[in-house]
Parts: structure tokens; sequence; C-alpha cells
């Protein structure tokens, strides 16, 4: 179905959304606005196909964001505007992402 029109603005918990939904592709997340979630742990786990554009996600307040990519085959977006100060625990966040070449080197890794 159309997840496009979801309102998840006041979700704070995201974990494992969508994991293991190996044909979600993640076009219709783009728009979606997570600022005040704090958990987005393994959201798009094992998407293989998942490339969906998240990059003007505002993910500042997110704690958790392990297993976050993990198994997107397909994914390669530039999250270098994303800021990511808050977060604690990055764990496999892009493990068996082989498409993956984006450039987090200005990510504030310092928690």
């Amino acid at each position: 179905g159309d997840v496009s029109t979801w309102n998840v603005a006041n979700a704070t918990n995201l974990s494992n959304m969508f994991a293991g939904c190996r044909s979600f592709n993640g076009d219709n997340v783009i728009s979606w606005n997570v600022s005040n979630a704090t958990n987005l742990s393994g959201i798009f786990c094992w998407c293989n196909v998942f490339n969906g554009d998240v990059s003007s996600w505002n993910v500042s307040n997110a704690t958790d964001l392990n297993n976050m990519f993990r198994g997107c085959w397909s994914f390669n977006r530039d999250l270098s505007s994303w800021n990511v100060s808050s977060a604690t625990d990055w764990s496999y966040m892009f493990e068996g992402c082989g498409s993956f070449n984006g450039d987090v080197s200005s990510w504030d890794i310092s928690n």
C-alpha cells in the first residue's frame, strides 16, 4: 500500500517497521516527518531493494540507528546533511549495504 500519507510525526519508536520487507523500495517515505523519532533501529533492515531518498529526514533526535539500513543492498543515498549527534548506537547501520558509498565523514559521532 501507499505509506506516503501516513502521519508518523508523533512516533518516537519506528524500530523494525519495514524489517524484512524485501520488495519495499522506500519511494513513499520521502516526505515523512520523523523528527520526534528516537528509535530508528532496523526500520529498513533487510529491505533488499530499498533506495528511498531519506536525505531530507530530520533524525536529530534519534539515539538508536543500529541496523537501520542493514541488508539494504541497493541503498545509496546522500546522508551527509543528517544531524546524527544524538545517536549512541550505530551498530550494523550499513552492514550489507553493498552499493552504499555515501560520504558521512562530517557526521558528529562523538556520542
